[in-house]
């Protein structure tokens, strides 16, 4: 199975993804022009490149979010789901991009919450006031919080990290049920 994470800056995509991880779930990691964020490693967070290097790369899915490229490569996905389920972190149309090459192979899980506790999560993050405004006006502009119509599952972050886990807990457990 392929897991896609996927919502607004600030849900908590990479808390999910980390919990996802200590699973044993490996991620995709993504491919972006974006510069690290403190702390963010090569390769790890994402594989950090510049414009012209992205655009060689063959890619399953690509997007621009923020004005920011991103993308996961078709060798990165090939290569991780040799070892078994896999999970990656992207947005509406890197999702049902995989849906388009994998199909049934693939479980879209949307994070939900509310623009108070999306900018809350960001300025606890550390992210700038310019930052936050530039992605919170994306995610009026997307429609962030419809995107979940287009998701297998739906989970809420608005509580607490515990309540989050339950949820991804039973998503895991309904999955690995229905593959057998």
């Amino acid at each position: 199975m392929i897991y896609i994470v996927m919502g607004p800056s600030g849900a908590g995509k990479t808390l999910v993804g980390e919990y996802l991880k200590k699973k044993g779930l490996p991620e995709l990691v993504s491919h972006t022009t974006r510069a690290p964020r403190e702390g963010e490693k090569d390769g790890i967070a994402y594989h950090f490149v510049n414009e012209k290097t992205f655009h060689t790369i063959d890619k399953v899915e690509e997007s621009i979010y923020a004005g920011q490229f991103y993308g996961v490569s078709r060798k990165e996905v090939e290569e991780k789901r040799s070892l078994g389920d896999v999970f990656a972190v992207t947005e509406i149309q890197g999702a049902l991009a995989f849906k388009r090459h994998y199909g049934g192979e693939v479980c879209i899980l949307y994070i939900a919450s509310s623009p108070r506790y999306l900018r809350q999560r960001m300025k606890e993050r550390g992210d700038t006031k310019e930052s936050i405004g530039k992605r919170m006006r994306t995610y009026l502009k997307k429609q962030e919080a419809h995107q979940g119509k287009v998701a297998d599952v739906v989970v809420v972050n608005e509580t607490s990290t515990k309540t989050l886990y339950k949820q991804i807990d039973g998503l895991l457990r309904r999955r690995k049920i229905h593959q057998y």
